[in-house]
């Protein structure tokens, strides 16, 4: 609903298995436009073809690969859907064992994949599309760390800014958090909780790319010693 794929669009899912949300996109875009469907494992890639042929879509390119390392293969996207590999906090009320089985380990080495994947993911976007130029960002989790530090980590990294995610329900993320301080745009992110409403609980950002160059987020810092 936040990537509003159109028809006849360049589109992907940056992490796509088991392809929920691939043949979702397909029907929006009815087979029209090409998705790559790409997913690191090449177990769970066989779960995507196979949710293709079931359901009848056609416009699919399916791609085993590092999205970390997407950009280096192709770019030129008009829209990205990245569904991060995450804690999965969000999702223990139905799988309890999340509670127990993950640590403070977990939760950086996720947060770390996420900030790389999402950069990848806005590399391979076109900011010079004319009806896109847009990623979106999800993860089923409802830690800060995985969430708000990962979309302010990019903010600060590439020329991008945040966007209304156009859903209707969903309370507003964080602008700050124990001593952490985010961008004020922040407030445009959703977060979902199982105790409000009535879902697993996960996270919603929706970025729209302004140039494909980088930014440098040592710049001001080096401008600043350089005047004192």
């Amino acid at each position: 609903m936040a990537l509003k794929p159109q028809l006849n669009e360049r589109i992907l899912d940056l992490s796509a298995a088991p392809g929920g949300k691939t043949t979702h996109i397909a029907q929006l875009m009815k087979n029209t436009g090409v998705i790559f469907a790409n997913d690191i494992s090449k177990e769970r890639c066989r779960a995507v073809s196979a949710n293709c042929h079931r359901l009848g879509v056609n416009n699919v390119v399916i791609s085993h690969s590092d999205g970390r390392f997407f950009p280096k293969t192709m770019t030129g996207f008009d829209r990205v859907l990245l569904d991060a590999p995450c804690t999965g906090t969000g999702v223990a009320i139905k799988d309890p064992s999340v509670k127990a089985s993950k640590d403070q380990k977990d939760v950086k080495r996720c947060s770390h994949l996420q900030r790389e994947l999402l950069l990848a993911a806005i590399d391979c976007c076109d900011a010079k599309s004319k009806k896109g130029g847009v990623i979106v960002y999800s993860t089923c989790s409802i830690l800060v760390e995985e969430n708000e530090a990962v979309i302010d980590y990019a903010l600060k990294r590439r020329y991008v800014k945040l966007v209304d995610t156009d859903l209707e329900f969903g309370r507003a993320g964080f602008k700050n958090y124990c001593g952490l301080h985010f961008h004020p745009s922040m407030s445009l992110t959703r977060r979902f909780y199982p105790h409000t409403h009535n879902t697993d609980g996960f996270f919603v950002a929706k970025l729209q790319k302004l140039n494909d160059n980088h930014k440098d987020p040592g710049l001001k810092k080096r401008k600043k010693a350089r005047l004192e």
